[in-house]
């Protein structure tokens, strides 16, 4: 997932408990981050996702490919004049060697049709563009104002919050706000148009419409089918003589509605009868008591593409935070929420996904006191699916041997034991399934955090208060700085003999500390329900 309007916009990768596996703030880049799902990449799974600044309905950026190490590979740029890609499509092609992205591009427009007469006119074209992601060459492009009349638009100027004004260019009109393209094996590419209420199929040739479902111009019997604003149309099957797709129905702009709930929904067109017919083959019903998703959301099927009948369904209700899968009759059989006010989320997904940062596993030691007889050990590695358990080690100075204190299993993103004497300095080394070692803390220690005095009367054996005001004082108060609060990287030694030789991989590897914050600082939680 990718929360956004949240504490810290960031990627998020939780598992199905709803514990946090990966934050990407501050790793990914400034701003909004949208989409981030997996992505095969050069025959290897990698991480896809827009990175940008966000606008009113839509934003302006490029797109990073990640590899499962979570270090940047490769990035997509808008190509042909266009400045940025939008956040609303980076999704590669099946050879995984180029990506369809779309970027939002305010033109000039004659808009005295829509009255606005007293100066020119700014509409928001949308452009779909083909890029290879080796070398940057644009490979295909459409442009919606060539095949996309304003006449079919269902939201004119100034009439919603984000259909913009059409009097600037920092308010172009967004007629048409496509947000996704989908490429079939014919090469085909299906184009979802919400401000039209379109799915439209175009010619990978030469962008040509082929066919239109739905809106004002349908080229199918609809039959009782209804669908509006739609979100992420995607091929799955594509023949001569019929087509079966899935888009996320959103139902409303916020402003018209066309049913009382979203719904994802797989569709069959049928092209052997006259005229074509398009009929509802599945709906995936919203959650009990969650109001309409007005804006952005997706629909994933979980199984391989051409077992679409028999796949489970996951779906992110964009602008509700929430997330359900379904099984292939619509029974909800998970569902979960972001815990927090406000957030919303674009496209959200479900892997099985195996990551290993680069970076070292953090730990965060704490004492009430030297002589309290304990040390709090908290201790995380952002990213890291593979940790099973953590083994302790603690050691009384920079010239000591570190000594084993213990094993614990891994207990959601950050892990808390409670060791039963004093130690200085604590190291963590990070387990597998098979307690093979994958990575240590730093082999220079952390040093406990031990309060003054004057501290320790707002702390407790787990750890301090946070301060909320300045306390009163007379101005001469000496304060004693500790100017040697850790070891020096040449003051590490070798953990103890009688751990084995298994883990001297892990053992030789150092580096320096990440900050822990509380995992409510890092992002919003998700409550499974």
């Amino acid at each position: 997932m990718s929360p956004y309007q949240a504490d810290q916009d960031s990627a998020v990768i939780y598992d199905t408990d709803g514990e946090l596996v990966w934050s990407g703030y501050g790793l990914t880049g400034g701003g909004p981050v949208h989409a981030v799902h997996v992505c095969d990449y050069d025959d290897e799974p990698h991480v896809c996702f827009f990175n940008g600044e966000q606008g009113l309905g839509y934003a302006r950026g490029h797109v990073e490919i990640w590899n499962t190490n979570l270090t940047a590979v490769a990035a997509v740029r808008a190509q042909n004049g266009i400045s940025n890609i939008d956040m609303h499509e980076n999704h590669l092609t099946r050879d995984g060697k180029a990506m369809f992205v779309t970027s939002y591009h305010p033109e000039r427009y004659d808009l005295s049709d829509f009255n606005i007469t007293t100066g020119q006119g700014w509409i928001q074209n949308c452009i779909v563009q083909k890029i290879d992601v080796a070398n940057g060459n644009l490979l295909w492009e459409w442009s919606a104002i060539e095949h996309v009349p304003l006449t079919d638009s269902y939201v004119l100027p100034n009439s919603t919050e984000i259909a913009g004004t059409g009097f600037w260019p920092t308010s172009p009109w967004d007629y048409v706000h496509v947000n996704s393209a989908d490429e079939n094996e014919d090469g085909d590419v299906l184009i979802s148009a919400r401000h039209v209420n379109t799915v439209f199929k175009v010619s990978g040739d030469d962008g040509t419409v082929i066919w239109r479902l739905g809106g004002k111009n349908a080229d199918f019997d609809m039959g009782d089918l209804v669908f509006s604003s739609q979100h992420d149309a995607r091929w799955r099957s594509s023949n001569a003589s019929a087509d079966v797709i899935s888009l996320f129905d959103n139902a409303s702009d916020g402003f018209h509605s066309t049913a009382d709930e979203s719904s994802g929904m797989i569709i069959k067109l049928d092209h052997s009868t006259d005229p074509p017919t398009a009929t509802l083959l599945k709906s995936f019903p919203a959650p009990e008591k969650q109001t309409i998703s007005a804006s952005q959301g997706n629909l994933q099927l979980l199984g391989d593409r051409e077992d679409w009948d028999a796949s489970n369904a996951f779906i992110g209700w964009g602008s509700q935070p929430a997330v359900t899968e379904h099984l292939p009759d619509g029974t909800i059989v998970f569902q979960a929420g972001v815990n927090a006010n406000g957030p919303m989320n674009y496209r959200a997904f479900k892997y099985n996904l195996t990551t290993s940062p680069t970076d070292n596993p953090a730990l965060y030691t704490y004492a009430p006191s030297t002589d309290a007889g304990l040390t709090m050990f908290y201790m995380s590695w952002n990213g890291a699916t593979e940790v099973a358990s953590w083994r302790l080690y603690g050691r009384s100075g920079c010239d000591d041997r570190w000594m084993e204190i213990a094993t614990v299993k891994k207990d959601g993103f950050e892990t808390m034991y409670r060791a039963r004497s004093y130690h200085e300095f604590g190291m963590v080394e990070a387990l597998d399934a098979d307690e093979n070692g994958l990575r240590n803390s730093s082999t220079r220690g952390t040093k406990t955090f031990v309060p003054s005095s004057v501290l320790a009367k707002h702390c407790d054996r787990d750890g301090c208060g946070v301060a909320e005001e300045y306390a009163e004082g007379d101005g001469d108060q000496q304060v004693a700085i500790d100017t040697n609060p850790g070891c020096s990287a040449q003051a590490s030694n070798e953990l103890s003999s009688e751990n084995g030789s298994k883990n001297a991989a892990a053992r030789r590897a150092t580096g320096s500390m990440m900050m822990l914050v509380p995992i409510i600082g890092l992002v919003s939680g998700l409550i499974v329900i």
